[in-house]
């Protein structure tokens, strides 16, 4: 439908220096959307009540217009503006009166809100790719938009808890799962371990379908984090007849992963963290450095590199581990052997990730936001949830205009 109004605007400017003109018409703006959006509210509500389409949307059989002479304020672009509160009395089917208004049922408004949701999106991401002030200002600089830190922060909370972290169509059945520690209040030296789960696409990419925060080793934590996983499992992926889960080696990971299905999920051991890990172990057996350097590329070339059958090559494996305790390296050889088992899952089961998980890059785009500012729990997973899925799962607002 159009709206058709007319009116005057009159701007007064001091020079004819840009900057002058476009702090000006900004101004002048403010006036002219409060009308506009005044008007327009008027004229669909109206609409709505004559049509029987606002009886529908309040479920009630009778409803009559008590006034609209209120007014009710919003922050938007272009500053704040007070447009009509229409306020209605609906009778329900037992004939009981109720009295409400609907200016923000009307307008797309959550309740008791005077920011609009889609610029409540706007904030919230805004919120998680720069700091809270840096993004405050940014806003205030570019618009007439004027709202607190505390409703950045807020818009951050309400963002993250209107995103859905959901399988992706373009998915295949392999998975990853890594958690990295970050700083937050009250954790200790270590700080919270932030827990994700992300699904391999077609073209190689990933794609978040899991993320909590807790302490280290916590099943419970890594249970919600796989909770998409389970659905996978349930439903979502039957085509699959096994779900493939690259992980570190974690035993927190690899149980709980596990205990979802343990026939359909196998583990694909990391074999990054494997060699990294052996470095540790190896130090803790009092390995001078040249010998250390010796031990991990002769592992590396008789696991990698040999170009044998798989019977040889295990047979090779396991006389070196043994090798390796005879000489008095009991920690590098319990952990070796330990790590055999989902070395190979990329043989066996045909998966493309057979080195390491790509998960662990995204730890650089959670901690150039973590690690500015100081985090609670719940702080630090709203803020990485919308960060993490504005880079891998392509959800913003950023198409707000398009998408109205």
């Amino acid at each position: 439908m159009k709206i058709n109004f007319e009116t005057n605007i009159n701007i007064e400017v001091d020079n004819c220096n840009f900057r002058t003109l476009t702090i000006s018409f900004l101004r002048a703006l403010t006036p002219l959307f409060e009308l506009y959006v005044g008007k327009v509210l008027l004229h669909y509500f109206y609409h709505y009540y004559h049509t029987g389409q606002l009886q529908e949307m309040f479920d009630s059989k009778t409803i009559r217009l008590k006034t609209t002479a209120e007014k009710t304020k919003f922050k938007t672009l272009f500053g704040d503006i007070w447009v009509p509160q229409i306020q209605i009395r609906v009778y329900d089917s037992a004939g009981k009166e109720h009295q409400m208004s609907i200016t923000r049922a009307i307008l797309g408004v959550s309740s008791k809100q005077q920011i609009p949701d889609f610029m409540k999106e706007l904030i919230g991401w805004i919120g998680s790719v720069t700091t809270f002030r840096v993004g405050h200002n940014i806003i205030g600089g570019l618009t007439n938009f004027r709202c607190s830190l505390t409703s950045v922060w807020r818009s951050v909370k309400w963002y993250a808890r209107k995103i859905q972290l959901e399988l992706s169509a373009e998915g295949t059945n392999e998975f990853e799962a890594d958690g990295t520690g970050i700083p937050t209040k009250h954790s200790g030296k270590r700080g919270s371990e932030l827990k994700k789960v992300f699904q391999k696409k077609k073209d190689g990419k990933l794609h978040i379908i899991g993320l909590s925060i807790g302490k280290y080793k916590d099943k419970k934590d890594w249970q919600s984090a796989f909770s998409e996983l389970l659905t996978a499992l349930n439903s979502g992926l039957k085509k699959y007849a096994k779900l493939i889960l690259s992980s570190d080696g974690d035993l927190s990971i690899i149980e709980v992963a596990k205990s979802l299905n343990s026939k359909r999920v196998k583990i694909q051991k990391d074999k990054w963290h494997v060699f990294h890990q052996l470095k540790y172990y190896l130090w803790k057996d009092g390995v001078c450095k040249e010998l250390k350097n010796n031990i991990i590329a002769h592992f590396f070339k008789i696991t990698m590199l040999a170009k044998c059958s798989i019977e040889k090559r295990d047979d090779r494996i396991n006389r070196y581990i043994f090798l390796l305790e005879s000489a008095g390296y009991n920690s590098v050889a319990t952990y070796l052997r330990s790590s055999m088992d989902g070395f190979y899952t990329h043989e066996t089961e045909n998966n493309t990730n057979i080195y390491t998980t790509k998960t662990e890059r995204s730890m650089r785009t959670t901690n150039q936001r973590i690690n500015v500012g100081v985090w609670s729990d719940s702080g630090a997973l709203d803020v990485t949830k919308i960060r993490l899925a504005y880079y891998y799962n392509g959800i913003s607002p950023l198409n707000w205009k398009n998408a109205a």
